[in-house]
Order: structure tokens, then C-alpha cells, then sequence
């Protein structure tokens, strides 16, 4: 081991043995109550939201402390006999403090108006931009709420891109966290999503200003995702289970429990789906798309003694997915041409476990918690070998006109093995926070070749890689109008490369008055290469060198951005933000020909910059609800400086050019009225508006045209008895053009109409 290794290693075990941790998906809420300018004892404190109730009372100091609070829209109120209540409502983001002053009056003075006074004002703690939460009543009410990627992509500074994939401030790749645990994208190339939003209780999404505590891997946006449950159920069992059909040939089941068990309480979601049309197809009438996906989830949640929790999260997916083809040879959006009745199919399997140890100091301004967890995940392409070497596309240095593709048999495996930890305090005027991530990947794979008129080609590979990754940061908030954050991250990562990285993080935020808070923030990220090495398929198709050097390199990023977020109403807030993207050795993905092969390699440089906006609002009753997402951005990379392809050198840099997903204005947004006793029902209606890809990207400046789509859903949701959802996705039928000539199946094409009807019960 280095020297310096050894003094990092050092400085990590001083900081796990100085102070207790805290989640990556969790945040503090603390202050003070005074009366009559002096602080009080004994005032009690309740936090509300979600599904969270706590209560706390204040010590000596006037002071409360809640922690471990997962991110969320909350209201923290101060209670003391004979004294008008105060309160605050307040969005909590993941490793952030909101810190609150509340002063109570007697009651019955002249400043009282109401039982319960609501200030919603602004304050430097928290990020006020690039930063959202959707939380469990939104999620339920949207129109396409049965995929996890298209809520996200409902968010400013992500752009929906073909196969559903979100691609977050200029580029691929996006860190998930489920419960404060890390689930790595194990390899390349998955359609199906990280988890079901059946299964969760609400969504964080990070587009920028990402603390220390995220990075290692391509981190465009971090979506935070909590399960989490109340492990203090108020009845012994609870359930829930659904049944849905639609056109295009849906079909979906759901069951959900939580019950008593142990001391503790169990959650389990079982759930599972089928369609006719599973991806975008190259045609507008799809030919053998059909995909099947079903997963289980659990998670058991106990209390340890009265400052601790225990959590374990289990989870079994299986998808399968035809992949779609094209057998018009005078289809003129296609180029590639199958053979009626080509059957290739991909089947995908992922499982991940967790262990979540959580515990309370005694004085209440810190936690500990410990999150080992492991990940696998495999991907099997089952190629129908005898017709996907007759496929043929036209020969752009003919003769002859056309040439015929190959056939493909892949298994790829990867498993993952982890440990986080991260020690963090409190005070008033800090929130320091210092962390350990390691993880540890195994690779293998094994892939057929076939080629007309030769023998097949066998090529195995397996490789082992690790991640290493540490932190320190600290939240000062000086005053309640400047906040401070700043951090250093290290990271360093072994596989078929080596790499490593000092990664800066700084942001300001600032109180210009009541209702303005101006955020800037510069920050430095390291992405380690995915342990995938396709040399050999290269070398059987392209006639690639046999003797190549594997000189793909990590991924180094600088970010900035700088915008505003402004406070129209306590219900009604909005925000602007201008970022920007500079990046050496972009690590991007390929096919080779038709094969699903992706190919990972890199830019030699890459940029991206653009312009967000978000409005959201309420009413105080919460009958209506509504969002606004905007994005102005352009995505640019030239030059290849490693590849599967270029073995032991490089091709010359080439101008600056549009990424195939560089969409230069996307709009979603969305409005939900609640209505009836109980506002038990509910009516939404959504929009998503595109202004077109690159039509072949750095092929010149094509584009193709622009698209607005709308979908609505609408439903009844009592807590008991039965209930019902309608949404139908593409109300217009507007099946709209997203690639040409890119990629395997060479083209895809929007989805149209659908429809799903649900019928729900209580048990």
C-alpha cells in the first residue's frame, strides 16, 4: 500500500471512530423555541410529513433535534399550554439541516389570527435548485406512475430518450440509491428500471450541487429512492391488492402487505406485468416486442431500544423482453431489413439485499447507521442466430448493395459486494458529515458470434474490479441567510484500468430577501469505466487488431451552476438554474452493427450546458396540485481517445458535435385535481414536449421534428373498500420519430395510444 493510501486510510478511521452516521437519503431538522426572547424547556415539537409523526420536546437550551428524517415536504410545529402554536413548512433534501427559530405568544394577542400560524419563508439551509422530491400522493395520481423512469423524466434537466432511458444534464448514466444504499448499474445495456414505483414511497432526484457523499460512478443525476415504512403499524395487517387490463395486450397484478412480525413490521410488494409493445420498435406497427416483468420486494423494520432502528431490504426481478424488427425492406424510416419471424430475446435478472443499522445519540444531534449490501445482476441475449445473419442493410461502399448482419448469444453476469458508512454531528450552526463507500465487482461473460457463411466465433472474458470511495463535508450555516457547503471527495477505482481523483464541492446559497434565496456551486466528479471488455466481438467484425491495449480511461467532470429559486406563496414556489458541463475522456456506449454489444469507450472531450426551470404549487386545502419542468440544453463530444474499436491509438480530434440525445428544448408538465369526500378522487392530466434529436448524430445538423404528447389518468382511492385508476399514455396517438439510422434495430419509434384500467381492493 502507498504512503498516501496509507494516510487516507488513516483519516478515514479517525473520522468512523470520532463521530456516529447518518443515510445518504436522510436529513436533520433541529432549532430552537423561544418565549419572550428566552428559551424554553419542555416545549413539544412535532414533525409531520409523509408518513411520518414524530414529536420531540425541547432541553434546556430551547433546542430539538429530529434525526434521521428522510427528504420530503414536512411541517415542524412547536406546542406549549396557553401559547398560539407555531409552525413551518419547510422541503428537506438528503444531507441537509433545516434549522428553524420559532417564537410562541400568548394566546389571544393581537398578533394571533389563526389557532396555528404557517410561515413558509425563506432560508439558506437545504437546495433550493437541481434538487426535487415527489412523494408518495403525486406518484400515485400520474399518468405513467407504472415506470420508474418516466416519473423521473418528468423533471427539469432530464430529457426522455429511446428505450424510456433518462439522460440527465448532457450525458448517459444515473446513480440510484434505494433506502440510503448504492445499486450500481452492474452492466451495460438493461431495459428494464432499477425497481417498481409500486414499491416506493418516494423519489429524490439530484440533477446538480450533489454533496461529497455521491460519486464513483456516472453521476449525470442521483435518484434517491426511500421505501421506507412507519415500523409502528397501527394494525396487526394491511394490504392492498390490484388487477389491471388495457390494450396493446397489458396486463398487471399487485399485492401489497405490511403486518406485525417480531417486534417490528414487514412490507411485502409482489408485482408483475406484461405487454404486447415492451420497447420502441422500428416500426410504427410493432413486430415481436412483447416483454414480461415481475419483481418481489421486502422490507422488515424494527425499533432497537429508543434511539435505534434495524431495516432489510430483499429484492427479485425478472424481465423479458422480444426485441422488436424491422422486415419492410421499403420501410423508409429503417435501413436494416430481418427476416419474418426473427425471435431474438433478452432476458434480465436482478436481485439486491441490504442491512440498514441505525442509531440515535444520547444528546440527539447525531445517528449511526451501517449499510452493507450486495447487488447481482445478469443479462442473457438469446439471438435467433440462423435468420439475424440473413438481416442485411445497405453496403455504404458498394458493390454489392447490401450486406448481411450477425447473430448474437450473450451471458453477462456482474455481482456486487459493499459496505457504507459515514460519521456526521450537529449543531447549531453545522451539519459535518464524513463517509466510506467500497464496493467490489465481479464480471464474466461469454458471447457467440455468427457470421454468413462462417463459423461461429467463442469469446469468454471475466474480470474482478473494486471502488473506493471517501468523503468529507460540512453544511455552516452562519446565519439564516447564508449557507455554506463544502466538501472533498476520493475516489479510486481498479478493473481493466486504474483511476483516481480529488474531487472539490462547493456551494453557496443566499438569502436576498423573504422570498429569493441565489445558489452557486462549482463541484469536480470521477466516473471509474464499467467492467465490460468487448475487444474480442471487435475483432471478429471490424478486423480490429489481436494484439489491442485497453486504453479506456475514467471519466473526469467539471460542473457549475448558478440559479435562483423563488418563493411566490407558502404553497407556490419556482426556480431557475444555469449549468454547465465540462468533461475529459466522456465514457459513452455503442453497438457493434446490430448486436446489442455495447461497446463502451470514450470521447476525448465533451460538453454541456443548459438552462432549467421548475414551478410547482398547491392549494391549502390540496385539492389541486400542478407542475411545470423546463430544460434548455445542448450536449456535445468530439474525438475518440479509447475504444473497443481503437486498440494502442488514436484518431485524430474531431469538431464538437450533437450527442444522439441532444434535445434542445424538453417540457413536461402536469395538473391534479382531487375531489369528492375525503378527496378520494382524483383527474390529471399531463404533458411532454420534445423539439427532436439529432437525426444522425455527428452526421451533421439534421433534426428531427418536434412532438407534444399528452397522457391523463384518473381514479378513486379510498383508504378502504375498492377503487379504480384509468391512464391512458399518447391520448393523440402521436407516434413520433425518436432515432434514425443509430444504434441496433437501427430505429425507434414512439409508442402509440394505451391504456390501462385498474381495479384495487384493501384487505
Amino acid at each position: 500500500m502507498s504512503s498516501l493510501n496509507r494516510a487516507l486510510c488513516a483519516c478515514l478511521l479517525v473520522f468512523l471512530c470520532a463521530l456516529p452516521v447518518a443515510a445518504a437519503t436522510t436529513g436533520m431538522v433541529g432549532g430552537r423555541v423561544d418565549i419572550a426572547a428566552t428559551p424554553q424547556v419542555g416545549v413539544l415539537v412535532t414533525l409531520d410529513g409523509g408518513s411520518r409523526h414524530e414529536r420531540t420536546t425541547t432541553n434546556a437550551m430551547g433546542m430539538f433535534m429530529f434525526m434521521r428524517v428522510p427528504f420530503g415536504h414536512y411541517t415542524v410545529t412547536a406546542h406549549f399550554e396557553g401559547y398560539r402554536d407555531e409552525s413551518r413548512v419547510f422541503d428537506l433534501a438528503s444531507g441537509q439541516m433545516a434549522h428553524f427559530m420559532l417564537t410562541l405568544v400568548k394566546q389571544g394577542s393581537l398578533k394571533s389570527i389563526a389557532h396555528i400560524h404557517v410561515v413558509s419563508s425563506a432560508q439558506a439551509s437545504g437546495t433550493p435548485v437541481s434538487q426535487n422530491e415527489i412523494g408518495r400522493s403525486t406518484l400515485q395520481t400520474l399518468p405513467n406512475n407504472t415506470s420508474l423512469n418516466r416519473v423521473v423524466e418528468t423533471l427539469p434537466g432530464i430529457v426522455r430518450f429511446s428505450y424510456n432511458e433518462p439522460v440527465a444534464h448532457g450525458f448517459h448514466g444515473i446513480t440510484y440509491e434505494i433506502d440510503g444504499a448504492p445499486t450500481p448499474v452492474a452492466t451495460s445495456s438493461n431495459f428494464a428500471e432499477i425497481i417498481d414505483p409500486r414499491n416506493v414511497d418516494a423519489i429524490e432526484v439530484y440533477t446538480g450541487a450533489m454533496p461529497a457523499e455521491f460519486g464513483g460512478s456516472r453521476a449525470g443525476a442521483v435518484v434517491n429512492i426511500v421505501t421506507d415504512r412507519n415500523p409502528n403499524l397501527r394494525k396487526p395487517f394491511m394490504g392492498n391488492v390490484s388487477v389491471g387490463i388495457g390494450n396493446q395486450g397489458q396486463a398487471s397484478t399487485s399485492l401489497s402487505t405490511a403486518s406485525r412480525l417480531a417486534g417490528g413490521a414487514l412490507f411485502l410488494n409482489l408485482n408483475a406485468n406484461r405487454t404486447a409493445r415492451g420497447l420502441d420498435a422500428p416500426t410504427f406497427s410493432a413486430i415481436n416486442d412483447t416483454s414480461s416483468q415481475s419483481d418481489q420486494f421486502a422490507r422488515f423494520v424494527r425499533n432497537v431500544g429508543k434511539r435505534g432502528t434495524i431495516s432489510i431490504d430483499t429484492s427479485n426481478q425478472l424481465s423479458q423482453f422480444q426485441i422488436p424488427i424491422n422486415s419492410d425492406p421499403q420501410n423508409p424510416n429503417d435501413p436494416v431489413v430481418s427476416v419474418p419471424g426473427t425471435q431474438d430475446v433478452q432476458i434480465e435478472r436482478d436481485r439486491f439485499a441490504n442491512l440498514h443499522l441505525s442509531l440515535s445519540s444520547a444528546g440527539g444531534n447525531a445517528a449511526f447507521d451501517l449499510i452493507p449490501w450486495v447487488r447481482s445482476s445478469r443479462i442473457t441475449y438469446l439471438g435467433d442466430l440462423g435468420n439475424d445473419v440473413l438481416a442485411t442493410q445497405p453496403n455504404p461502399n458498394p458493390p454489392p448493395a447490401t450486406i448481411n448482419l450477425v447473430g448474437l448469444h450473450e451471458d453477462r453476469a456482474a455481482t456486487y459486494v459493499g459496505l457504507r458508512a459515514s460519521n456526521s454531528v450537529s449543531s447549531p450552526h453545522h451539519y459535518a458529515k464524513f463517509g466510506l463507500d467500497l464496493a467490489r465487482e465481479y464480471f464474466n461473460a461469454h458471447q457467440t458470434l455468427a457470421q454468413l457463411g462462417l463459423p461461429s466465433s467463442l469469446s469468454n472474458q471475466g474480470q474482478v474490479g473494486t471502488q473506493i470511495g471517501f468523503y468529507g463535508e460540512d453544511q455552516w450555516n452562519p446565519s439564516r441567510a447564508i449557507s455554506i457547503s463544502y466538501g472533498l471527495r476520493y475516489d479510486k477505482s481498479t478493473g481493466y484500468t486504474f483511476g483516481q481523483q480529488f474531487s472539490p464541492r462547493i456551494g453557496l446559497n443566499a438569502v436576498i430577501d423573504a422570498k429569493d434565496i441565489l445558489h452557486l456551486y462549482y463541484g469536480r466528479f470521477y466516473a471509474a469505466p464499467q467492467l465490460e471488455d468487448v475487444r474480442q466481438a471487435c475483432v471478429v467484425l471490424q478486423g480490429c487488431p489481436t494484439t489491442p491495449v485497453y486504453d479506456l480511461q475514467p471519466e473526469h467532470d467539471s460542473y457549475y451552476e448558478a440559479g435562483i429559486r423563488h418563493t411566490f406563496t407558502p404553497l407556490t414556489s419556482g426556480y431557475v438554474n444555469i449549468w454547465r458541463r465540462n468533461v475529459a475522456n466522456v465514457l459513452d456506449t455503442t453497438q457493434l452493427l446490430n448486436t446489442p454489444i455495447f461497446a463502451v469507450y470514450n470521447n476525448t472531450v465533451g460538453q454541456a450546458a443548459g438552462l432549467e426551470l421548475r414551478l410547482q404549487g398547491r392549494t391549502f386545502d390540496n385539492r389541486s396540485n400542478w407542475f411545470v419542468s423546463g430544460s434548455w440544453s445542448a450536449s456535445y463530444a468530439g474525438g475518440i481517445s479509447g475504444s473497443t474499436f481503437l486498440f494502442g491509438g488514436s484518431q485524430p480530434t474531431y469538431p464538437l458535435q450533437p450527442e444522439d440525445h441532444d434535445q434542445t428544448v424538453s417540457i413536461s408538465s402536469a395538473f391534479t385535481r382531487k375531489f369528492g369526500e375525503g378527496n378520494q378522487n382524483f383527474a390529471t392530466i399531463e404533458t411532454d414536449y420534445g423539439t427532436g434529436y439529432p437525426v444522425q448524430f455527428q452526421n451533421g445538423p439534421s433534426r428531427l421534428p418536434t412532438h407534444l404528447a399528452f397522457d391523463a389518468s384518473f381514479g378513486h382511492t379510498p383508504q378502504h373498500g375498492l377503487g379504480y385508476t384509468f391512464a391512458v399514455d399518447n391520448i393523440l396517438n402521436h407516434q413520433y420519430v425518436i432515432k434514425i439510422s443509430n444504434g441496433f434495430n437501427s430505429t425507434q419509434i414512439a409508442n402509440g395510444r394505451r391504456f390501462l384500467f385498474t381495479l384495487n381492493t384493501s384487505l
